[in-house]
Protein backbone atom coordinates (compact mmCIF):
# COMPACT_ATOMS: atom_id res chain seq x y z
CA UNK A 1 0.00 0.00 0.00
CA UNK A 2 1.53 3.51 -1.11
CA UNK A 3 0.78 6.19 0.40
CA UNK A 4 1.98 9.88 -0.98
CA UNK A 5 2.52 12.92 1.22
CA UNK A 6 1.58 15.85 -0.11
CA UNK A 7 0.43 20.05 -0.16
CA UNK A 8 1.75 23.41 0.34
CA UNK A 9 5.19 24.19 0.89
CA UNK A 10 6.00 24.67 4.75
CA UNK A 11 2.93 23.00 6.18
CA UNK A 12 5.25 20.35 8.11
CA UNK A 13 4.93 17.53 5.41
CA UNK A 14 8.46 16.34 6.36
CA UNK A 15 7.34 16.31 9.94
CA UNK A 16 4.30 14.06 9.24
CA UNK A 17 6.40 12.01 7.41
CA UNK A 18 9.13 11.74 10.48
CA UNK A 19 6.49 11.00 12.90
CA UNK A 20 4.56 8.32 11.16
CA UNK A 21 8.26 6.62 10.77
CA UNK A 22 9.67 7.31 13.58
CA UNK A 23 12.07 9.06 11.81
CA UNK A 24 13.15 6.01 10.35
CA UNK A 25 12.37 7.12 6.19
CA UNK A 26 15.03 7.64 3.75
CA UNK A 27 15.74 9.33 0.56
CA UNK A 28 14.83 7.66 -2.22
CA UNK A 29 16.04 10.01 -5.28
CA UNK A 30 15.34 13.65 -5.82
CA UNK A 31 14.06 15.40 -2.59
CA UNK A 32 11.74 12.57 -2.30
CA UNK A 33 12.08 9.94 1.39
CA UNK A 34 10.86 6.86 1.56
CA UNK A 35 9.58 5.05 4.71
CA UNK A 36 7.36 1.92 5.61
CA UNK A 37 5.15 1.78 8.66
CA UNK A 38 3.56 -1.28 9.85
CA UNK A 39 0.03 -0.82 11.32
CA UNK A 40 -0.62 -2.66 14.89
CA UNK A 41 -3.71 -4.50 15.18
CA UNK A 42 -4.24 -6.21 18.25
CA UNK A 43 -6.63 -8.81 16.66
CA UNK A 44 -2.90 -10.28 15.40
CA UNK A 45 -1.31 -9.95 18.67
CA UNK A 46 -3.90 -12.07 19.94
CA UNK A 47 -4.18 -14.50 17.45
CA UNK A 48 -0.14 -14.88 17.38
CA UNK A 49 0.08 -15.59 21.72
CA UNK A 50 -2.96 -18.08 21.17
CA UNK A 51 -0.95 -19.99 17.90
CA UNK A 52 2.60 -19.13 19.39
CA UNK A 53 3.51 -17.64 16.37
CA UNK A 54 7.26 -17.42 15.94
CA UNK A 55 7.00 -14.07 13.65
CA UNK A 56 4.01 -11.59 13.44
CA UNK A 57 3.19 -9.92 9.79
CA UNK A 58 0.51 -6.84 10.39
CA UNK A 59 -0.11 -4.61 7.59
CA UNK A 60 2.71 -2.56 6.20
CA UNK A 61 2.02 1.12 4.28
CA UNK A 62 4.84 2.77 2.43
CA UNK A 63 4.94 6.50 2.84
CA UNK A 64 6.39 8.91 0.12
CA UNK A 65 7.09 12.46 1.19
CA UNK A 66 7.15 14.31 -1.95
CA UNK A 67 8.31 17.83 -2.55
CA UNK A 68 5.68 20.42 -2.50
CA UNK A 69 3.77 20.37 -6.05
CA UNK A 70 2.45 22.84 -8.01
CA UNK A 71 5.22 25.56 -7.52
CA UNK A 72 4.95 28.52 -9.48
CA UNK A 73 2.37 26.59 -11.47
CA UNK A 74 3.88 23.61 -12.85
CA UNK A 75 2.54 20.41 -12.55
CA UNK A 76 4.34 17.36 -11.04
CA UNK A 77 7.12 15.83 -13.14
CA UNK A 78 10.22 13.17 -12.81
CA UNK A 79 10.07 11.22 -9.57
CA UNK A 80 7.08 12.97 -8.11
CA UNK A 81 4.81 12.25 -11.07
CA UNK A 82 5.51 8.57 -11.43
CA UNK A 83 4.80 8.32 -6.96
CA UNK A 84 2.04 9.94 -7.58
CA UNK A 85 0.36 8.03 -10.35
CA UNK A 86 1.57 4.33 -8.55
CA UNK A 87 0.12 5.71 -4.93
CA UNK A 88 -2.90 3.90 -3.50
CA UNK A 89 -3.91 7.55 -1.50
CA UNK A 90 -3.29 11.17 -0.65
CA UNK A 91 -2.04 12.13 2.25
CA UNK A 92 -2.94 15.98 2.47
CA UNK A 93 -0.77 17.60 4.75
CA UNK A 94 -3.07 20.90 5.59
CA UNK A 95 -1.08 23.83 7.74
CA UNK A 96 -2.79 25.13 11.04
CA UNK A 97 -0.35 25.83 13.51
CA UNK A 98 1.14 29.25 14.34
CA UNK A 99 5.21 29.97 14.02
CA UNK A 100 6.88 32.56 13.57
CA UNK A 101 10.20 31.69 12.23
CA UNK A 102 8.41 29.60 9.61
CA UNK A 103 6.14 32.10 7.89
CA UNK A 104 3.17 31.11 5.76
CA UNK A 105 4.39 31.20 2.14
CA UNK A 106 0.60 32.88 1.54
CA UNK A 107 1.06 35.29 4.15
CA UNK A 108 -1.36 33.74 7.09
CA UNK A 109 -2.31 30.18 8.29
CA UNK A 110 -5.59 29.52 6.81
CA UNK A 111 -6.35 25.94 6.41
CA UNK A 112 -9.55 26.11 4.63
CA UNK A 113 -8.22 28.16 2.04
CA UNK A 114 -5.43 26.03 1.46
CA UNK A 115 -7.64 22.92 1.06
CA UNK A 116 -9.19 24.81 -1.76
CA UNK A 117 -6.14 26.03 -2.91
CA UNK A 118 -4.74 22.83 -3.02
CA UNK A 119 -7.87 20.57 -4.29
CA UNK A 120 -8.11 23.36 -7.64
CA UNK A 121 -4.26 23.23 -8.36
CA UNK A 122 -5.25 18.51 -8.56
CA UNK A 123 -8.31 19.84 -10.52
CA UNK A 124 -6.07 21.94 -13.06
CA UNK A 125 -4.21 19.47 -13.60
CA UNK A 126 -6.22 16.68 -14.09
CA UNK A 127 -8.02 18.96 -17.00
CA UNK A 128 -4.88 19.47 -18.48
CA UNK A 129 -3.91 15.09 -18.61
CA UNK A 130 -7.87 14.65 -19.97
CA UNK A 131 -7.97 17.74 -22.34
CA UNK A 132 -4.85 16.04 -24.16
CA UNK A 133 -6.02 12.84 -24.25
CA UNK A 134 -9.06 13.62 -25.50
CA UNK A 135 -7.14 15.76 -28.56
CA UNK A 136 -5.60 12.54 -29.23
CA UNK A 137 -8.34 10.56 -29.72
CA UNK A 138 -10.49 12.60 -31.52
CA UNK A 139 -8.31 11.87 -34.32
CA UNK A 140 -8.16 8.37 -33.05
CA UNK A 141 -12.02 8.32 -33.40
CA UNK A 142 -11.78 9.47 -37.16
CA UNK A 143 -9.23 7.44 -38.43
CA UNK A 144 -9.84 4.06 -36.62
CA UNK A 145 -10.72 0.84 -37.82
CA UNK A 146 -14.68 0.00 -36.55
CA UNK A 147 -13.52 -1.74 -33.52
CA UNK A 148 -10.52 -0.01 -32.72
CA UNK A 149 -13.26 3.24 -32.99
CA UNK A 150 -15.98 1.73 -30.84
CA UNK A 151 -12.66 1.34 -28.15
CA UNK A 152 -11.81 4.80 -28.37
CA UNK A 153 -15.32 6.29 -28.08
CA UNK A 154 -15.96 4.53 -24.75
CA UNK A 155 -12.92 5.99 -23.72
CA UNK A 156 -13.62 9.36 -25.01
CA UNK A 157 -17.27 9.07 -22.94
CA UNK A 158 -15.54 8.45 -19.77
CA UNK A 159 -13.01 11.36 -19.70
CA UNK A 160 -15.59 13.83 -21.06
CA UNK A 161 -17.53 12.82 -18.21
CA UNK A 162 -14.46 13.03 -16.11
CA UNK A 163 -13.88 16.77 -17.68
CA UNK A 164 -17.70 17.57 -17.06
CA UNK A 165 -17.49 16.73 -13.32
CA UNK A 166 -14.19 19.19 -13.30
CA UNK A 167 -15.98 21.95 -14.90
CA UNK A 168 -18.78 21.38 -12.62
CA UNK A 169 -16.43 22.70 -9.43
CA UNK A 170 -17.06 18.85 -8.27
CA UNK A 171 -14.22 16.22 -7.37
CA UNK A 172 -13.56 13.08 -9.56
CA UNK A 173 -12.88 10.85 -6.27
CA UNK A 174 -16.85 11.68 -5.61
CA UNK A 175 -18.40 11.23 -8.60
CA UNK A 176 -16.72 8.72 -10.59
CA UNK A 177 -17.37 5.27 -8.31
CA UNK A 178 -18.10 2.96 -10.63
CA UNK A 179 -15.24 0.13 -10.35
CA UNK A 180 -15.32 -0.48 -14.04
CA UNK A 181 -14.15 3.53 -14.65
CA UNK A 182 -11.95 3.72 -11.88
CA UNK A 183 -9.94 0.47 -13.65
CA UNK A 184 -10.42 1.94 -17.21
CA UNK A 185 -8.74 4.89 -15.25
CA UNK A 186 -6.30 4.08 -13.83
CA UNK A 187 -3.13 5.09 -15.57
CA UNK A 188 -3.75 8.32 -15.88
CA UNK A 189 -2.38 9.31 -12.48
CA UNK A 190 -5.67 11.82 -11.73
CA UNK A 191 -4.97 13.49 -8.56
CA UNK A 192 -8.74 14.37 -8.03
CA UNK A 193 -9.65 10.95 -8.35
CA UNK A 194 -7.28 9.61 -5.89
CA UNK A 195 -8.98 8.83 -1.90
CA UNK A 196 -7.39 11.54 0.23
CA UNK A 197 -6.88 11.90 3.86
CA UNK A 198 -7.07 15.61 4.69
CA UNK A 199 -4.42 15.91 7.66
CA UNK A 200 -4.64 18.84 9.63
CA UNK A 201 -1.49 19.85 11.39
CA UNK A 202 -2.02 21.57 14.42
CA UNK A 203 0.16 23.42 17.34
CA UNK A 204 1.19 21.86 20.25
CA UNK A 205 -1.43 24.50 21.96
CA UNK A 206 -4.38 22.95 20.00
CA UNK A 207 -3.67 19.41 20.84
CA UNK A 208 -6.78 19.28 23.31
CA UNK A 209 -9.02 20.47 20.88
CA UNK A 210 -7.88 18.03 18.57
CA UNK A 211 -10.96 16.05 18.53
CA UNK A 212 -13.34 19.07 17.69
CA UNK A 213 -11.48 20.59 15.13
CA UNK A 214 -11.82 16.97 13.18
CA UNK A 215 -15.36 16.88 14.23
CA UNK A 216 -15.15 20.06 12.61
CA UNK A 217 -13.51 19.97 9.58
CA UNK A 218 -14.89 16.28 8.86
CA UNK A 219 -18.34 18.03 8.81
CA UNK A 220 -17.07 20.34 6.20
CA UNK A 221 -15.02 18.10 4.00
CA UNK A 222 -15.61 14.18 4.99
CA UNK A 223 -17.39 13.06 2.05
CA UNK A 224 -16.86 9.41 -0.53
CA UNK A 225 -12.99 8.99 -1.02
CA UNK A 226 -12.27 12.22 1.84
CA UNK A 227 -11.67 11.98 5.13
CA UNK A 228 -10.37 13.97 7.76
CA UNK A 229 -7.93 13.54 10.48
CA UNK A 230 -5.83 15.84 13.28
CA UNK A 231 -2.01 15.66 13.73
CA UNK A 232 -0.11 17.35 15.81
CA UNK A 233 3.24 16.35 13.82
CA UNK A 234 5.37 18.31 15.57
CA UNK A 235 4.87 16.80 18.96
CA UNK A 236 4.22 13.19 17.89
CA UNK A 237 7.72 13.82 15.73
CA UNK A 238 9.60 14.34 19.01
CA UNK A 239 7.62 11.60 20.96
CA UNK A 240 8.72 9.08 18.40
CA UNK A 241 12.16 9.35 19.66
CA UNK A 242 11.16 8.62 23.18
CA UNK A 243 11.12 5.00 24.90
CA UNK A 244 6.85 3.92 24.85
CA UNK A 245 6.75 4.68 28.77
CA UNK A 246 8.60 8.18 28.37
CA UNK A 247 6.02 8.89 25.61
CA UNK A 248 2.93 7.80 27.29
CA UNK A 249 4.55 9.78 30.75
CA UNK A 250 4.63 12.89 28.79
CA UNK A 251 1.20 12.62 27.28
CA UNK A 252 -0.56 12.39 30.44
CA UNK A 253 1.34 15.82 31.00
CA UNK A 254 0.23 17.36 27.84
CA UNK A 255 -3.29 16.45 27.92
CA UNK A 256 -2.38 14.39 24.45
CA UNK A 257 -4.14 11.40 24.74
CA UNK A 258 -3.35 8.40 22.74
CA UNK A 259 -0.51 7.87 19.86
CA UNK A 260 -2.62 9.41 17.27
CA UNK A 261 0.00 8.35 14.27
CA UNK A 262 -1.23 4.67 13.88
CA UNK A 263 -4.89 5.88 13.86
CA UNK A 264 -3.75 7.94 10.91
CA UNK A 265 -2.82 5.36 8.86
CA UNK A 266 -6.14 2.61 10.17
CA UNK A 267 -8.13 5.64 9.05
CA UNK A 268 -6.31 5.34 5.15
CA UNK A 269 -6.99 1.37 5.10
CA UNK A 270 -10.84 2.55 5.87
CA UNK A 271 -10.76 5.27 3.24
CA UNK A 272 -9.45 2.80 0.50
CA UNK A 273 -12.36 0.54 1.59
CA UNK A 274 -10.24 -2.27 2.65
CA UNK A 275 -11.10 -5.02 4.68
CA UNK A 276 -8.41 -7.35 6.75
CA UNK A 277 -8.09 -10.90 7.04
CA UNK A 278 -5.36 -12.94 8.92
CA UNK A 279 -3.53 -16.30 7.94
CA UNK A 280 -1.48 -17.61 11.59
CA UNK A 281 0.64 -20.71 11.95
CA UNK A 282 3.33 -21.47 14.05
CA UNK A 283 5.71 -19.84 11.76
CA UNK A 284 4.05 -16.45 11.23
CA UNK A 285 0.99 -14.65 12.23
CA UNK A 286 0.03 -12.57 9.38
CA UNK A 287 -2.66 -9.68 8.15
CA UNK A 288 -3.80 -9.06 4.74
CA UNK A 289 -6.13 -6.93 3.01
CA UNK A 290 -8.61 -7.12 0.02
CA UNK A 291 -11.30 -4.89 -1.49
CA UNK A 292 -14.29 -4.30 0.27
CA UNK A 293 -16.30 -7.41 -1.41
CA UNK A 294 -13.32 -9.67 -2.66
CA UNK A 295 -13.48 -13.38 -2.69
CA UNK A 296 -11.55 -16.22 -0.97
CA UNK A 297 -10.00 -16.51 -4.42
CA UNK A 298 -8.67 -13.04 -4.45
CA UNK A 299 -7.59 -13.58 -0.62
CA UNK A 300 -5.36 -16.52 -1.59
CA UNK A 301 -3.69 -14.72 -3.89
CA UNK A 302 -3.06 -11.93 -2.37
CA UNK A 303 -0.83 -14.85 -0.18
CA UNK A 304 0.36 -16.57 -2.84
CA UNK A 305 -0.52 -16.89 -6.77
CA UNK A 306 0.25 -20.56 -6.22
CA UNK A 307 -2.44 -20.79 -3.26
CA UNK A 308 -4.80 -18.64 -6.13
CA UNK A 309 -4.02 -21.39 -9.00
CA UNK A 310 -5.03 -24.25 -6.71
CA UNK A 311 -7.54 -23.08 -4.83
CA UNK A 312 -9.39 -25.93 -3.53
CA UNK A 313 -11.58 -24.57 -0.18
CA UNK A 314 -11.25 -22.12 2.45
CA UNK A 315 -11.68 -22.20 6.36
CA UNK A 316 -12.91 -19.66 7.69
CA UNK A 317 -13.61 -18.06 11.37
CA UNK A 318 -13.94 -14.98 12.95
CA UNK A 319 -10.85 -14.11 14.53
CA UNK A 320 -12.98 -13.33 17.83
CA UNK A 321 -14.48 -17.13 17.68
CA UNK A 322 -11.14 -18.76 17.09
CA UNK A 323 -10.29 -16.73 20.33
CA UNK A 324 -13.28 -17.84 22.10
CA UNK A 325 -12.66 -21.57 21.20
CA UNK A 326 -9.16 -21.16 21.60
CA UNK A 327 -7.86 -24.07 18.80
CA UNK A 328 -9.49 -24.71 15.51
CA UNK A 329 -9.87 -28.12 16.62
CA UNK A 330 -12.27 -27.00 19.17
CA UNK A 331 -13.73 -24.53 16.55
CA UNK A 332 -14.72 -27.19 14.14
CA UNK A 333 -16.16 -29.37 17.00
CA UNK A 334 -18.43 -26.31 17.74
CA UNK A 335 -19.80 -26.08 14.24
CA UNK A 336 -17.86 -22.71 13.98
CA UNK A 337 -15.10 -23.38 11.88
CA UNK A 338 -16.82 -22.76 8.23
CA UNK A 339 -15.55 -24.24 4.67
CA UNK A 340 -16.66 -22.14 1.57
CA UNK A 341 -15.95 -21.59 -1.70
CA UNK A 342 -14.22 -19.30 -4.24
CA UNK A 343 -16.20 -17.03 -4.78
CA UNK A 344 -17.25 -16.57 -0.51
CA UNK A 345 -16.81 -12.92 0.46
CA UNK A 346 -13.91 -12.10 3.03
CA UNK A 347 -15.55 -10.53 5.68
CA UNK A 348 -13.49 -7.65 8.12
CA UNK A 349 -11.48 -10.18 10.51
CA UNK A 350 -11.93 -13.37 8.76
CA UNK A 351 -8.99 -15.69 10.40
CA UNK A 352 -8.50 -17.72 6.66
CA UNK A 353 -6.87 -21.39 5.98
CA UNK A 354 -7.08 -22.32 2.24
CA UNK A 355 -6.53 -26.00 1.11
CA UNK A 356 -4.84 -26.28 -2.25
CA UNK A 357 -3.43 -28.33 -4.60
CA UNK A 358 -0.57 -27.16 -7.46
Amino acid sequence: MDLAIVGLRAGGKTTVFNALTAGHGGAAGGAEQIGAVKIPDDRLEQLATLVKAKKITPIEVTLHDLPALFERGAAPSGSSAETLSRADALLHVVRAFERDDVPHPRGSVDPERDIRAFEEEMAFNDLGVIERRLEKLDITVRAARPGEREVAEREQSLLGRCRDVINGSARLRERIRDAQDLKALANFGLLSLKPQLILLNIGESEVERASDLEAEFSGRYASAGTAVSVLCAGLEAELAELTSEEAAAFRREMGAGEDTTHAVLGKVVRLLDLVTFFTIGEKDAHSWTVPTGASALQAAGRVHTDIERGFIRAEVIAWDKLLEFGSHTEARRHGQLRTEGKQYTVQEGDVINVLFNV
